[in-house]
């Protein structure tokens, strides 16, 4: 009786702490601060405020914060409250200050519930006292390797306000110099050293450089359909050579460019190092995950071509990136474009309401194309591309009567990469063009237009591309240059010289605006003797991508006279510059302002100030993964600078 009595007695206790349990905590629930249940539920963001920002203007900080304010224009995806962007924005604003020499601030977020069931996000800030750079020192290591540490150490400033990141990008800076001189072991510390009224700061960085090391062996996956061979002639960590952790990544990055595995992922394996007379040896593993080797590729698309309205263009393509595992490619495409039009003629202004209403295909063009890729020449990193190109019965359309021609081509590619952002190509080429159904009598004018004839040529080539991204730029810059050598001592029915040089450069201004520039300069000479130049090697511009407000491809000199009277002849001389300034607007639309000028000469004396054609207009852009759509409406300057008609321009990509 005792014993159940006692086991009575239990179960009421337990049954009563659970019943206060959960009434404490339905209390906990109805009490919770105003914060906690706004973060429950996504709500617009009405305002973003901050409080005690009084070093700074509130609008540049407000700039960078995830966090913005909704407006009407975000209709289509509202500016919602995240507590993990609150969280985020706390951080940016702690660098934003302490990139300029508060090391001291801190930051709260408060959430607070707005009028219309909105939320409203108040940053309280301590800026805390300002500290300036009194001196930097390093403090241990080895000399000869501190020695390298001098382009770091320049860019501090004494005197100016301590730039935390930049001190934190130091110690990284100075552990990477001492990674890449064989101490991957050594230990960085930074630390903060500051005067009496916290307003001067030294920066101290301790070094311990631990042991000197050298590769061992590097382990290679067990089961793979890729040769070791292939694997081992791009790795840059050879037995026996002192550690650098920029080998380790420039050969991550070769195996990678080799474009047939999916992942790379080289690790130091310290379970190997071994100490042996003051020297230390580790090895690697090296973990890879390869792509299939065959691979199909289909696409279809309408747009314009140079010669026609509007153009369906179609592509099969078929390849094994990998070829019986020694990473060389084969890749066949054919890519067949037909013309559209209709009963009454081309589609000059096409619309939805013509679809079905007896819409006329003609091909105009059937390409047929090999490509055969090996990544090295012999005992060079030298990747090379042959390639073989039919293009049976093309049409043409510039002439006042069209015509149709076969074309074979055959080149071969030498490239090479100098450095990260470099490359240079050696191009081999020949081609022989036959048209066909001809007049006698019109065959020379044909030939002049460069057609029926043979083509032997040598190019050299090279580009460096810095942009931080190729689709919607916002820093960095591309250029390229080439030399072209046709005919001469190779032979041929045509021969000249052709240089021309491209260099675009991209700056953010004032916030979120970028400044885009590009100016692009040719020159072509007809040289040895019977020295002849085609339409399609000299050059032509004007349309969306060189100079908008002109119809695709109608700048320049034209024929005066034959089949081809009317038609763009081409210049020999080419300049031309482009200036845009762009900025987002709302959602994925941003907006364009843009200046272009230019144009192209049959003889040097053309070439006056007056000649430049201008162009100015306006453009909006919406932005896709494969990048911005853009619709363009440019008017043309005058002679007398007075404004022309309009033009409008839709494409893919910005015009540089």
């Amino acid at each position: 009786m005792r014993a159940l009595r006692a086991f009575r007695s239990i179960s009421i206790l337990i049954s009563s702490i659970s019943i206060i349990s959960i009434s404490s905590s339905f209390a906990v629930a109805q009490n919770q601060p105003e914060r906690e249940v706004m973060l429950l539920r996504r709500r617009a963001v009405a305002k973003v405020v901050l409080v005690g920002a009084t070093s700074f203007d509130e609008s540049d900080i407000k700039k960078l914060l995830y966090t913005k304010p909704n407006h009407w224009y975000n209709f289509l995806k509202k500016r919602e409250l995240s507590k993990s962007n609150v969280n985020l924005d706390e951080g940016i604003i702690r660098r934003y200050y302490g990139r300029r020499g508060f090391v001291f601030t801190e930051v709260e977020s408060v959430i607070e519930r707005a009028p219309g069931d909105k939320a409203m996000v108040t940053f309280n800030i301590k800026e805390g006292r300002r500290a300036y750079l009194e001196s930097i020192r390093l403090d241990g290591g080895l000399e000869e390797v501190n020695g390298g540490f001098d382009k770091v150490w320049n860019a501090f400033e004494p005197g100016k306000p301590v730039d935390a990141e930049e001190v934190a990008s130091g110690g990284f800076k100075l552990r990477d110099l001492y990674f890449d001189n064989g101490y991957p072991y050594a230990k960085i510390f930074s630390r903060y050293d500051f005067n009496a009224d916290s307003t001067l700061a030294r920066i101290t960085y301790a070094i311990t450089e631990s042991v000197f090391t050298v590769y061992s062996e590097t382990r290679l996956p067990e089961k793979m359909y890729t040769r070791p061979f292939v694997i081992e002639r791009d790795l840059l960590v050879k037995p026996g050579e002192r550690y650098s952790h920029k080998d380790v990544v420039d050969s991550e990055q070769r195996l990678y460019s080799l474009g047939i595995f999916r992942l790379v992922n080289m690790r130091r394996n310290d379970s190997t190092a071994v100490i042996i007379n003051d020297t230390c040896r580790v090895g690697f593993n090296l973990s890879l995950r390869e792509r299939k080797s065959y691979f199909m590729n289909f696409g279809i698309g309408l747009g314009r071509q140079e010669q026609f309205v509007l153009v369906l263009r179609n592509s099969a393509l078929w390849g094994n990136r990998n070829l019986f595992g020694t990473g060389r490619k084969v890749i066949v495409a054919v890519r067949p474009s037909f013309q559209i039009t209709k009963a009454g003629g081309d589609l000059s202004a096409p619309r939805l309401s013509d679809l079905g209403k007896g819409l006329r295909f003609s091909l105009i063009r059937s390409t047929i194309e090999a490509n055969y890729i090996t990544p090295w020449m012999f005992s060079w990193r030298i990747p090379v591309t042959g390639r073989v190109l039919y293009e049976p019965y093309t049409l043409n359309a510039i002439a006042n009567t069209p015509y149709r021609y076969d074309r074979w081509a055959g080149e071969v590619v030498f490239s090479r990469e100098l450095d990260r952002f470099t490359t240079a190509r050696i191009t081999a080429n020949m081609e022989y063009i036959n048209i066909l159904d001809v007049p006698e009598d019109q065959e020379e004018a044909y030939r002049a237009a460069g057609d029926n004839q043979v083509k032997r040529r040598l190019l050299l080539y090279s580009d460096r591309d810095t942009r931080d991204n190729i689709l919607a730029p916002q820093k960095g810059s591309y250029s390229f240059g080439g030399l072209e050598y046709v005919g001469g001592v190779l032979g041929g029915d045509f021969s000249y010289v052709k240089t021309q040089f491209m260099w675009s450069r991209f700056n953010r201004i004032s916030g979120q605006n970028i400044l885009a520039t590009r100016i692009w300069m040719g020159f072509l000479d007809d040289r040895f003797s019977g020295g002849r130049s085609s339409r399609d090697d000299r050059f032509i511009i004007g349309g969306s991508s060189t100079i908008r407000g002109f119809r695709e491809n109608t700048l320049g000199p034209i024929f005066t006279s034959g089949p081809f009277a009317g038609e763009p002849a081409g210049g020999r001389y080419m300049i031309m510059g482009n200036v845009e300034i762009r900025r987002p607007l709302f959602w994925r639309f941003g907006g364009t302002a843009f200046l272009d000028a230019g144009n192209t000469y049959g003889r040097w004396n053309d070439i006056t100030p007056i000649s430049v054609r201008f162009v100015t207009g306006l453009g909006i852009q919406f932005f896709t993964p494969i990048g911005p759509i853009r619709f363009d409406y440019a008017v043309r300057f005058q002679k007398q600078f007075d404004l022309g008609a309009g033009l409008y321009h839709l494409a893919i990509l910005y015009a540089f």
